[in-house]
């Protein structure tokens, strides 16, 4: 069978890989319409801003907002083009994934490579993307909507112009466009930058083509930054840490979840590689740069989101690794490539653990759109809400959100306790809040619910506890179910002086109905 016929039926079945498992695992997490409302907000002409008069930086992902933005401008609704883009870039991480693997198929894996079958190499090929198209991680981030494609998208192509060593101004390119998908891009970049100050004999012309990057990039996007935010770090940052103590035991924990489920494949690539006597060279570099993702992991505190979202960037390095270690191993021992498909199954795993959990996410934030959508149609214009979940609240009711959590309010992420361990979810003020006096306070991760409840069944997050205990609280608030249709309650509490129309006929369907 002829080579371009086997690499037709492994693409095929590799993406029939990546849609079943899109049926799994398809994802759009909260944080994901936070990013949207900013994009709206842009094209409305109120500029980046979550609430309109309020500039603050409550985004981590500048470049990806502004794609979505140009994607709003061309006409597209901004939830389909944030997952198709998604998307689009998780296809390119596999294609990369897949050149990555052919540039080294061949006599590079081992003497014994020259007795492998077709079969063998065209397998050894596509190793590393069926290992991505496989694993949780990667099924849950493809169509979230989120930067987090991109970022891994760009980092292995930046990865793959260093390591090939022919086009260092592309590489720094690559890096410096990571710092503008995420602040911690510019770690990478720095990486990249003294890599290849130490390896090329061009030293000033290295030098001069990464001052030309943070000129162009970095330098104006920071004096715009510091203009229109008059600041130069995202307000998420001051929101999302706490003491070293608690960010280094979140991330420890972070850390040692993602080395049980797939890190642990690092070491066994390096191991096999090691055994055949293969270079250093092979694995030097992505090691590198997949233990600075774990580096940023353990100083900021990981994250709650599921199936190792800040990690994802590292899985494709990972799969390098191991998968040139399988096939160099497979190559010694004379065994068919066939062996090597026993990683796939192995990264498979990990998504039936905790796999209740994270459909209770999923559904959780499906909720949230559709009641954002239907508070958006029974509530006054310029109600505002208060609530620690703003993202599809926010996006679908386009109306002023307080932000208990503080990603949008600076005073919160700068000022507020740290009441909480949960990363990204760790400070307090229920005195600032209350002083807001919202219209309407959301509490217990929004507690939607078949039929009315009393407040005794009110559950409070800790953040929300300071709230509620603000002295003349009782006096201001009152306790309220929200009918939502199909015998569907809202429990909230109502500013007093707020009315809150009720009389608004809603359709039994409108909680289950689709996403708009």
């Amino acid at each position: 069978m002829r080579e371009r016929t086997r690499i037709l039926i492994l693409s095929l079945v590799t993406l029939a890989v990546v849609i079943a498992g899109l049926f799994i695992f398809a994802y759009i997490p909260d944080d994901t319409f936070i990013t949207l409302r900013y994009a709206r907000n842009v094209l409305g002409g109120e500029g980046f801003v979550f609430n309109p008069g309020e500039r603050v930086e409550g985004y981590t992902n500048f470049l990806w907002l502004l794609i979505l933005v140009f994607a709003g401008k061309l006409g597209f609704p901004l939830v389909m083009s944030a997952r198709a883009l998604s998307f689009a870039f998780s296809l390119g991480t596999l294609a990369l994934a897949g050149v990555a693997a052919r540039r080294e198929a061949g006599p590079a894996d081992g003497p014994a490579a020259a007795g492998r079958t077709g079969w063998d190499e065209t397998i050894g090929i596509f190793l590393p993307p069926m290992l991505l198209a496989a694993s949780p991680p990667f099924l849950v981030w493809c169509t979230s909507g989120s930067e987090m494609p991109l970022f891994t998208f760009l980092l292995l192509a930046g990865f793959m112009l260093l390591d090939a060593g022919k086009r260092p101004g592309a590489a720094l390119i690559a890096f410096g466009l990571l710092g503008l998908v995420r602040p911690e891009g510019t770690l990478f970049f720095t990486i990249a930058f003294l890599y290849l100050l130490a390896r090329s004999p061009r030293k000033v012309s290295i030098a001069l083509m990464g001052l030309g990057v943070i000129a162009v990039f970095y330098a104006p996007y920071l004096l715009w930054k510091r203009h229109y935010f008059h600041a130069l770090v995202p307000n998420t940052f001051y929101a999302k840490t706490g003491p070293l103590g608690l960010m280094l035991r979140n991330g420890t924990r972070y850390l040692f979840g993602f080395f049980l489920s797939y890190g642990y494949l690092l070491v066994a690539g390096i191991v096999l590689l090691r055994a055949g006597a293969q270079p250093s060279g092979r694995y030097i570099l992505p090691c590198v740069l997949a233990s600075a993702c774990g580096a940023i992991v353990l100083l900021f505190g990981g994250d709650w989101m599921p199936h190792y979202r800040l990690l994802l960037p590292a899985l494709p390095l990972i799969m390098l690794i191991v998968s040139r270690g399988v096939i160099a191993a497979a190559a010694r021992t004379a065994r068919s490539s066939v062996f090597a498909l026993i990683p796939v199954f192995l990264v498979m795993v990990p998504g039936v653990f905790g796999y209740e959990m994270f459909t209770t996410e999923r559904l959780t934030v499906r909720a949230f759109a559709h009641l954002g959508q239907r508070l958006g149609s029974i509530l006054p214009p310029g109600t505002s809400i208060g609530c620690g979940s703003t993202g599809a609240i926010g996006y679908y009711t386009g109306m002023p959100v307080v932000d208990i959590l503080g990603l949008t309010e600076p005073y919160i992420a700068r000022h507020g306790v740290v009441v909480g361990t949960q990363p990204g979810h760790l400070k307090a003020d229920g005195a600032y809040v209350f002083a807001r006096r919202p219209d309407l306070l959301l509490f217990g991760n929004i507690q939607i619910h078949r039929g009315e409840r009393d407040r005794g069944k009110m559950r409070l997050k800790i953040q929300e506890r300071p709230v509620v205990e603000q002295p003349g609280f009782e006096e201001s608030y009152d306790f309220v179910n929200i009918p939502l249709g199909g015998n569907f309650y809202l429990s909230c509490f109502k500013l007093k002086s707020y009315f809150l129309p009720l009389g608004t006929p809603a359709p039994r369907d409108s909680v289950n109905a689709p996403l708009r």
